[in-house]
């Protein structure tokens, strides 16, 4: 089974060409973030015809008048598997469109899928921190089901060979250990050092892990998001992920390059192929 996860941006004349990468690579679900009301019927006119279901995040909010600014953005997860919706309250967030939580059948077997799209700290603030939080602790918990989450996260800050992962509470020293900020954006820096931490380190004790990291340990280093500035790329981040539980075999997980090079999204897609 292949999946691939894409911060789209908000690039509407562009989605016919960022589509193609339905032909290219024939995944069996996509999950796309930063999906706009007017974006979503345009990819859904062009993929009805490919995918039976299409779940949209932003269908889920009953009053469409606090859809506006940062929240009129949502996910979308299409494939040909039926999905039912899980429960709406199972994930405790700010703002509820930000991930979308499926059962997905594939004939005699069913999994749950999770894709999510973590608003930024720098412009949202805390709405990041209780959303991570929220996140954690609806997954947090062993069951005998097959788990997927999916999505940005705008996380990690950094991650070091040597399997160390620094988050945007810690500053970040020359040389030495990153320094934890006693207080960061208004409040707690411990607080949202662990929020930003808990996703990739302490969903482990209910069998859930970074599946890139499960794959290709810390040695290997790549990236899904750059920072620009004055043309200069100053910063490359791994803000995409994919997180899976111990009972899904994974075969291959990759970013996609290309798709961002060509300037269809300011994200490279990540893709994951897996059985259950």
């Amino acid at each position: 089974m292949r999946c691939i996860s894409w911060n789209i941006g908000r690039k509407i004349k562009l989605v016919e060409d960022q589509l193609k990468i339905i032909e290219d690579k024939k995944p069996d679900i996509i999950a796309f973030q930063e999906v706009t009301y007017n974006s979503f019927g345009k990819i859904k006119d062009l993929i009805r015809s490919k995918y039976k279901f299409i779940n949209y995040s932003l269908d889920l909010i009953n009053d469409s008048k606090v859809l506006v600014g940062p929240r009129k953005l949502g996910v979308l997860v299409a494939t040909n598997f039926k999905t039912v919706l899980r429960d709406i309250n199972e994930f405790k967030i700010p703002w509820r469109e930000r991930i979308l939580n499926l059962d997905i059948y594939t004939g005699s077997k069913k999994f749950n899928f999770n894709s999510a799209y973590i608003p930024p700290g720098s412009s949202n603030g805390w709405v990041k921190i209780e959303t991570l939080e929220g996140i954690f602790n609806g997954l947090n918990k062993k069951t005998d089901e097959p788990k997927v989450l999916c999505g940005d996260f705008n996380t990690p800050q950094a991650e070091t060979f040597k399997g160390q992962l620094i988050t945007f509470a810690q500053k970040i020293k020359q040389k030495g250990k990153p320094k934890l900020k006693k207080s960061f954006r208004g409040g707690s820096g411990s607080r949202w050092d662990l929020a930003e931490r808990n996703l990739f380190e302490n969903l482990k004790t209910s069998g859930i892990q970074d599946a890139f990291r499960k794959v290709n340990g810390f040695k290997k280093e790549d990236y899904s998001f750059e920072i620009i500035r004055k043309g200069k790329v100053v910063s490359r981040r791994r803000f995409d992920h994919f997180f899976t539980s111990d009972d899904i075999k994974i075969m291959k997980i990759e970013y996609l390059h290309s798709y961002r090079v060509e300037k269809l999204s300011d994200h490279s897609p990540i893709m994951i192929d897996f059985e259950l």
